[in-house]
């Protein structure tokens, strides 16, 4: 992928646990027990290795195994594993707690300082004292996360007390001093929400740095920010001086250098595959993303078995390669897969009584990586029939057995009876060979694709474990993202969301669609991708859309889930109405979102078409929500603190008369009946508010009467909740199960006062009527 951006695109992290595991602290030359004492910094010299003592003690403390999951990470995975679940001991990266240590230790280790620009130790020595703020305003590709988190891995390892995590940048289009946590001892990483059409965050931001760096020292905290040159233009005037370092990028030859130390075995010759002419050529002026990719090819080279190397002799006159050596070998498959092994898969699939059958089965076994060859030689005759190639009978012997394709494609079987290719990287150069090379069938083959994961091959006697059902998915969701990203076209990733909506298979299409908005790589296509799908009429592609926002990418870009949702709420889809009222409860939960969420909310209240059932379902999960400190009291009320929003008395009149309209089957004793029973409640608790509650029912009410539904209006639909209220309390207090004796009278006062102000609302209406009438006949 060429246009992927940081080679640790997203750090994960823990909530707030410590590992068990060694620390570096514990036994580095880095060691510091003293917060006030600077360590010994390191040479901003990327090509000067570390002493290889130390190097050694590093390796031996370091979870391999968290290294290979960071560079999986790195490069969206290669549909090597999940592109959501980024791994087992890495913690989801945005649920606002900490980095794990884990992952921080392991980006201490292969972290490859930046060259050509200022410092990065020198820039750390700076950032270090509480109060500090940095911004990285790097283009994409950069590495401008990784150096973000390289700056808090140094500051937890001199500082252990200091905790490291992400901060959201909220709903509004401004930062507020109020976001910062009131923790003490805290790094932050702040990404600025990325400008789209329709969506651009304030351009003040630069001038409240100022007031985020007084308020950080108090709390000892530092803050690094995340941006980009363009955006930083727009908004960082009136920033203090010094705080934007220029940052260089890293060496490509070192980054392998240090993942290759990490990671490969101890058998492995990093210092001959560096000093390799070829190899050197491939990593030259390569970006940190492309480096992994390339040190992935080499890993699975030295991986590969030398008798199963493929003859590369043509590649090897091409390349003036004289040796012959399974080293060359592995260097030539290297370069060979670096090409997406194209002039090697053309010459198989040109090759004379090549079949059809022979291609489906390649194409089968590269998609399905890991399935049974049973399931794998079932799915190849549905491809076929898919293509029109054909309906092969694979009962019998007629069509060639599974030994015979598998060796037909050049793979191997494997004793748990999977397919696998020695090639590096062969199964997904097959797979974009053919999506370059037939181009009218991709429709088809994605259809397939996505069905693959649901099908149930009926003939054979393996079948697929939930387990690998559920790998497999994961593993085509992966294809499916990078296509679409690559290619810019939603067509692969539709296909999943049309097939896999009301199947088992529907939380692993949000979730990869969750991580693929998260993921720098693919943010920018799917977070547009996403917009669109919002405005779209089609419900499946509406509820991904919902369900995406009201999870982690509305915790990081709260604004932009609330305009998405803003569009899909025009949607007359049951699921996804029901989906919009979870993602508005969930997003409440953010302080900073609340005020354009209700604005939202209020629109939709306001709407005379589909968007007012959205409104109102939205207007009530909002209403029946509770302070959390004062479960009496509604949360759309004002409770005393001041940085709580507040909802204006005119706006809650325009949601209470939408709610209050109901729809056709309205139901007395439903869920609106419950909010209405507890806002009298609290009129009645709270003397503070009690006026307003009254006030408010009683004016969205204050209608024609054809306002309502047919028969009945929302005034007398009020006044028979609020009656049977009053009533319910005298029989409980009657029955000895209020203890106040007055307490049904107080229900009964509160309903007289409301039932005074609907009369004199019919009476304010029938004037309003008299006085329209008298105006027309003088006009007449």
């Amino acid at each position: 992928m060429n246009d992927h951006q940081d080679y640790g695109l997203r750090p994960p992290h823990e909530n707030g646990q410590r590992s068990e595991g060694p620390r570096w602290d514990e036994t580095s030359a880095f060691n510091s027990t003293d917060a006030s004492q600077a360590p010994d910094t390191i040479s901003s010299d990327a090509g000067v290795p570390l002493d290889e003592e130390l190097q050694e003690r590093l390796k031996s403390l370091l979870d391999t195994d968290a290294v290979k999951r960071l560079r999986q990470m790195a490069l969206l995975n290669l549909g090597e594993m999940n592109a959501l679940k980024v791994n087992a001991s890495f913690e989801n990266p945005l649920d606002h707690s900490e980095f794990s240590d884990t992952y921080l230790d392991a980006l201490r280790t292969v972290y490859v300082r930046p060259e050509g620009g200022d410092s990065f130790d020198e820039i750390y020595q700076w950032w270090k004292n509480p109060g500090s703020v940095v911004v990285l305003a790097q283009k994409p590709g950069t590495g401008r996360t990784t150096n973000a988190c390289a700056l808090l891995a140094e500051l937890r390892h001199e500082f252990p007390a200091v905790r490291v995590g992400p901060l959201g940048f909220g709903g509004g289009l401004e930062f507020p001093l109020r976001r910062l946590p009131q923790a003490e001892n805290r790094g932050y990483l702040l990404e600025l929400p990325p400008d789209e059409e329709g969506f651009e965050i304030a351009d003040t931001f630069g001038a409240t740095i100022e007031r985020l760096q007084y308020t950080l020292k108090r709390r000892s905290g530092r803050l690094v920010v995340l941006t980009t040159p363009e955006q930083w233009r727009r908004v960082g005037g009136g920033a203090p001086d010094g705080i934007k370092p220029s940052v260089g990028v890293p060496s490509p030859l070192e980054i392998a250098r240090k993942w290759l130390g990490a990671e490969g075995p101890p058998d492995l010759p990093v210092d001959r595959w560096l000093t390799d002419d070829d190899v050197i050529a491939l990593l030259s002026g390569q970006p940190p993303v492309e480096a992994l990719e390339i040190v992935t090819l080499i890993l699975d080279a030295h991986h590969a078995s030398d008798s199963n190397l493929p003859n590369l002799e043509a590649l090897a006159r091409k390349r003036k390669s004289g040796g012959d050596t399974p080293f060359d070998r592995q260097v030539l498959s290297v370069i060979a897969a670096r090409n997406n092994w194209r002039p090697q898969l053309l010459a198989w699939h040109k090759e004379p009584g090549r079949t059809s059958f022979q291609r489906n089965f390649l194409l089968a076994c590269a998609t399905l990586r890991g399935a049974s060859v049973a399931h794998v030689y079932a799915s190849t005759a549905d491809l076929a029939s898919v293509f029109g190639d054909g309906d092969p009978s694979l009962k019998g012997q007629q069509e060639s057995g599974v030994i015979e394709m598998v060796d037909s494609i050049e793979a191997e079987l494997q004793v748990d009876d999977t397919v696998t290719f020695n090639r590096p990287e062969w199964d997904d150069a097959a797979l974009e060979y053919f999506w370059v090379d037939r181009p009218l069938s991709r429709v088809k083959f994605l259809e397939w694709l996505a069905d693959a994961p649901l099908k149930k091959p009926k003939s054979a006697l393996e079948t697929l474990t939930d387990a690998e059902r559920q790998a497999m998915a994961e593993r085509i969701g992966s294809f499916a993202l990078r296509w679409a990203v690559r290619h810019r076209r939603q067509e692969p990733l539709r296909q999943l969301v049309w097939r896999w909506h009301h199947t088992p298979l529907w939380p692993s299409a949000v979730e990869l669609l969750t991580s693929a908005c998260l993921q720098t790589a693919s943010a920018s296509y799917i977070h547009d991708m996403l917009l669109q799908w919002a405005r779209t009429g089609n419900a499946a592609q509406q509820l991904a859309t919902v369900q995406v926002c009201a999870g982690e990418f509305g915790v990081l870009h709260t604004g932009k889930a609330l305009r998405r949702l803003r569009h899909a709420a025009g949607s007359e889809d049951l699921e996804v109405r029901r989906a919009l009222q979870g993602a508005v409860h969930s997003l409440w939960s953010d302080p900073s979102a609340r005020r354009i969420l209700f604005g939202y909310v209020i629109d939709w209240c306001s709407d005379g078409g589909a968007k007012l059932v959205a409104g109102q379902e939205a207007f009530r999960a909002l209403a029946e929500s509770t302070h959390p400190d004062a479960p009496t009291l509604p949360a759309l009320l004002p409770h005393g603190d001041e940085a709580d929003f507040t909802a204006p008395v005119a706006e809650l009149i325009v949601g209470w008369r939408a709610l209050l309209q109901g729809t056709e089957g309205f139901e007395r004793d439903g869920q609106t009946s419950a909010v209405v029973c507890l806002w009298l409640d609290a009129a009645l608790s709270h003397p503070h508010i009690h006026a307003d509650v009254l006030k408010i029912l009683s004016t969205a009410v204050n209608l024609p009467e054809q306002a309502g539904t047919p028969g009945e209006s929302p005034r007398d639909r009020l006044r028979a909740i609020a009656r049977q209220w009053a009533k319910t309390a005298a029989l409980q207090q009657s029955a000895g199960r209020i203890e106040l004796p007055s307490a049904g009278l107080a229900h009964r006062a509160v309903y007289t006062e409301l039932a005074q102000l609907l009369d004199d609302g019919i009476i304010e209406t029938f004037q309003q009527t008299m006085a329209r009438a008298d105006s027309a006949e003088e006009h007449a």
